[in-house]
């Protein structure tokens, strides 16, 4: 099975294919260049994941040298990934990063032309995310059921609060510090930052309040303005360590907190954060607000997260009556 976005470890570092090494110094330094210019680490495992499948694929069909590569080719790495099993949303991605990629070594005078322009990209028709998404009452029971004996507890309650109702994405929450839980008058705010460098900032709900006073106090962390708010934790004891607390981690911690409370669901961090928006849009709220709040570029990722019409298919099915 292909990985998935959870696989790519975010300690993965930018070493260039054998493929793009052995084409030249020009070429290796397009490779340098082309991850410095994105700064979002996360979005650069990705395209460092598809560049290496793309080289990989290339090596296959006998091809060493960059300027043997054609539309095809490339065509051909688009057919095969697909064939292995991987989503058309992960293939775009991987396309994109080979089409960029291969545009900076134009730059650099490697090529004269990109083999990877003429060839499109795959189509996705779903109008339905596919991140699972659990009901506001099941996010409730995993809530209630984290006890708050340690500070790793208050943690990770804070941390799962502050997904549903913020609508932050895991990497964006991790990295917040003390000081991004600003007090604005009598309100307090979360202010961090998205991938693309989007600033995202959004008033805390009181039951998100609740639980983060309590983390935050508790831990002597409310007095800290410079440090992470969340932090990796002992094995024993569950304090503290100062150290950050990374994505995979937080998958595992959340699959953990499921568990124990009874959701048997294939869910993820990001299952948070398409549930309170979920939640959000079941209960009246308005698109572009969602789009807003979720700070999304346009609408159309937002709609991916209303399932809306799942509420009316359960009702409409109590009609089948024999």
């Amino acid at each position: 099975m292909p990985p998935s976005k959870q696989d790519i470890k975010t300690g993965q570092d930018m070493t260039p294919p054998s493929f793009v090494v052995r084409n030249g110094t020009k070429m290796t330094a397009a490779y340098a260049e082309f991850f410095s210019l994105n700064i979002n680490q996360h979005t650069n495992h990705a395209y460092a994941n598809g560049l290496r499948l793309f080289f990989e694929h290339c090596e296959s069909l006998g091809i060493t040298d960059v300027l043997d590569i054609e539309p095809i080719h490339v065509q051909h790495f688009n057919i095969a990934q697909i064939e292995k099993g991987y989503e058309k949303s992960s293939l775009r991605q991987y396309l994109s990063a080979v089409r960029m990629f291969l545009d900076s070594c134009v730059v650099r005078g490697v090529l004269s032309v990109n083999p990877a322009k003429a060839v499109k990209l795959p189509r996705t028709t779903s109008g339905t995310g596919k991140t699972p998404v659990i009901v506001s009452t099941q996010v409730r029971q995993i809530l209630d059921s984290i006890p708050r004996r340690s500070q790793k507890d208050l943690r990770d309650r804070a941390l799962i609060g502050l997904m549903v109702y913020s609508f932050f994405r895991i990497s964006a929450a991790l990295a917040l510090k003390v000081r991004d839980y600003e007090l604005r008058g009598d309100q307090r705010w979360l202010v961090g930052e998205e991938k693309g460098s989007k600033r995202h900032e959004m008033p805390v709900h009181p039951d998100l309040e609740e639980m983060m006073d309590e983390y935050l106090q508790t831990t002597g962390l409310m007095n800290q303005p410079n440090e992470l708010i969340f932090q990796s934790s002992t094995a024993r004891g569950g304090y503290l360590t100062g150290k950050p607390f990374d994505r995979n981690s937080s998958w595992r911690m959340v699959r953990k907190r499921a568990l124990a409370a009874g959701i048997h669901r294939d869910i993820g961090n990001h299952s948070f954060r398409a549930t309170g928006i979920t939640t959000y849009l079941n209960n009246g709220g308005s698109l572009e607000d969602a789009r807003i709040m979720a700070n999304h570029s346009n609408s159309t990722t937002t709609k991916l997260y209303d399932r809306t019409k799942d509420v009316a298919k359960v009702t409409e099915i109590q009609r089948l009556k024999f």
